[in-house]
């Protein structure tokens, strides 16, 4: 029998370092007992689903199943199993330098947690134990901009400091192919707050004036070529649509493209801020999810309507965004649009979708070319013993009337994402870095889409 694990789950969403409780892995279920003294401090807590305010004194106690060991927003703090991640190769690495070489993969996941649990995106900082944290949080890199050259700058024992203290391995952080397979490689950073001027430093831990946090994606040629472009593009056409999106900033390092995406779940004082990924939010109330793309679009509209707790504090609002995000991504090509793609923020109590973040049209790459991950509408079934399945224009139609969204509503989303995405093709066919048989894929598939979509009455 193995022994009962034990770590503690900290977080800064006030501005100074405040230990939120204690949690649990046992050889049959995931428990967190919050602390009486953060109960007081009326914080939003470990999810939206485990507001301090209902579970207070209580022990909250998860059954351990295949696809979540932990709870699920403390889950989210483990890079997914797969060698080709590129974060979880990056700290299994640090490990095996440490002489630490997990058998099993909970093993190598609690390790994992333990190291990079904290510091990561959202408002929650897991640690083996609170000397560990009070450590941590005592240490902050110093707020610097180093010079993107030859040597970067910086080393893996400096980027991994941010993470434990005694890191020792030195090599650098970025090679000639940062990853292999499919994953995207990301790092947290931090660049000058008036944006990209080739100079990089550690990601900030607290006040850090005119400095920004980003999220810096590495583009891998062989596997997506031109997707940061891409990304970029949509980005635009997000905004452009209406929808808040982050800053970003193309370039390179080292010959390397990159994309820079500044953080949202820090405020301006760089103080973490309440974010949750629905599919965190959704598999807390709903143990049949497994996977973040094992929901429909349908039964998101029915969470945030029929939770006891918001999901989505303006509930129709919430509704109609998401609806737009969807007709969005038809029509620009991204088939991707998965829970852990759509994320809530907390703000004073109320809780909104965050800005929109990795819109990129997948469908430009044949291995991602599918309409729609997740299923809405009832899109290509077959219903009361009809011989035709539900056609894309009946499955959006299906999908408004389920979000009570009215079909003159229906109507002014479809044409201002029409109007929005009407030189779509020559922008992309614009692109600098995307081969011209992705360009052909991509503007193909948006062309019959968008053909279909203007059929909707």
């Amino acid at each position: 029998m193995q022994r009962d694990r034990q770590a503690v789950v900290w977080t800064r969403q006030t501005g100074k370092p405040v230990k939120m409780g204690r949690l649990y892995l046992t050889e049959s279920d995931c428990r967190f007992t919050y602390e009486l003294d953060y109960l007081s401090l009326q914080q939003p807590g470990l999810g939206l689903l485990y507001a301090p305010e209902i579970v207070q004194e209580s022990t909250i106690i998860r059954p351990r199943i295949e696809f979540f060991d932990f709870l699920p927003p403390i889950q989210s703090l483990v890079p997914p199993k797969g060698e080709h991640n590129f974060q979880r190769k990056l700290v299994l690495t640090y490990l095996a330098k440490k002489g630490i070489q997990p058998s099993s993969g909970l093993e190598a996941d609690w390790e994992i947690l333990k190291i990079s649990g904290h510091g990561a995106i959202g408002h929650l900082d897991v640690f083996e134990n609170d000397e560990k944290a009070l450590q941590w949080y005592a240490t902050p890199p110093a707020a610097e901009l180093f010079q993107i050259s030859e040597d970067l700058g910086f080393s893996l024992k400096e980027m991994l400091s941010w993470l434990d203290q005694d890191a020792s391995e030195l090599i650098n952080i970025i090679g000639p192919t940062p990853s292999v397979g499919g994953a995207i490689p990301k790092i947290l950073l931090s660049i000058p707050e008036t944006g990209w001027d080739n100079r990089i430093g550690l990601p900030s831990r607290g006040l850090a004036p005119q400095m920004t946090d980003v999220v810096v994606k590495f583009e891998q040629n062989t596997a997506y070529p031109g997707i940061n472009e891409l990304e970029a593009l949509a980005l635009d056409v997000h905004k452009e649509a209406g929808f808040e999106v982050p800053r970003y900033w193309l370039s390179d390092m080292r010959g390397i493209p990159v994309l820079a995406v500044e953080r949202f779940d820090r405020d301006v004082a760089n103080t973490p801020v309440f974010m949750e990924t629905l599919y965190s939010v959704l598999a807390t109330g709903d143990a049949d999810i497994t996977h973040h793309y094992s929901y429909s679009y349908d039964a998101i509209g029915t969470a945030i309507d029929k939770s006891p707790m918001d999901i989505i504090s303006q509930r129709k609002e919430g509704k109609q965004h998401l609806m737009k995000r969807l007709v969005l991504s038809l029509l620009t090509g991204n088939g991707d649009l998965h829970l852990e793609n759509l994320s809530v923020l907390l703000n004073q109590g109320e809780a909104a979708f965050t800005p929109v973040y990795d819109p990129t049209p997948m469908r430009a790459y044949a291995i991602h070319d599918m309409l729609s991950v997740m299923p809405f509408g009832d899109y290509g079934q077959l219903l009361n013993d009809s011989d035709e399945p539900v056609n894309l224009i009946q499955a959006v139609q299906r999908l408004a009337r389920h979000l009570n969204i009215s079909a003159g509503q229906l109507h002014e989303i479809i044409q201002s994402s029409l109007q929005v995405t009407e030189d779509y093709v020559d922008r992309v066919s614009a692109l600098k870095t995307l081969p011209e048989k992705n360009k052909n894929n991509l503007i193909t598939i948006v062309n019959k889409v968008r053909e279909k979509i203007k059929q909707i009455n």
